[in-house]
């Protein structure tokens, strides 16, 4: 049986980027991982290219960054219950093209939506208050 994986989370920053963009060899469309860090954080890992002794060049799973609060509070549950995510790199901005402002990078996420509806608790969102019924019926009064 396969799950029907859709996009959750379609571009979510990555926050606190913990390797130079520009050497390591990362491209939009590479797969990413996402792990529960020990802080209660979800850290973002990719295959990132690195030097061994400063000649052989070797690819190594490596430490990105980490999610921010929304994302963490949607993606924490299912980590910890281990339903199946995919991560893909969606906007790599690497530091020597961000003229403007620091080097950006952003993720996809895509999973089961059924699975993923139990891990969220109420207040995993931060969702408007939905109209009530009789401010409904005033603003369809109104001339304006």
């Amino acid at each position: 049986m396969t799950e029907r994986l859709e996009a959750i989370l379609p571009q979510v920053p990555v926050e606190g980027i913990a390797v130079h963009i520009g050497r390591a060899g990362i491209c939009m469309g590479d797969m990413a991982e996402a792990r529960l860090l020990p802080d209660g954080r979800v850290g973002i890992y990719a295959m990132v290219r690195r030097r061994l002794m400063g000649i052989i060049p070797v690819r190594r799973m490596s430490y990105l960054g980490h999610l921010g609060p929304v994302a963490e509070r949607i993606l924490a549950p299912a980590l910890i219950e281990g339903l199946m995510l995919r991560l893909r790199i969606v906007v790599l901005t690497p530091e020597h093209l961000a003229t403007s402002g620091p080097p950006e990078i952003h993720v996809s996420v895509w999973a089961d939506p059924y699975r993923l509806a139990p891990c969220l608790s109420d207040d995993a969102l931060i969702l408007p208050e939905p109209l009530r019924d009789a401010d409904r019926d005033e603003d369809a009064l109104s001339p304006a």
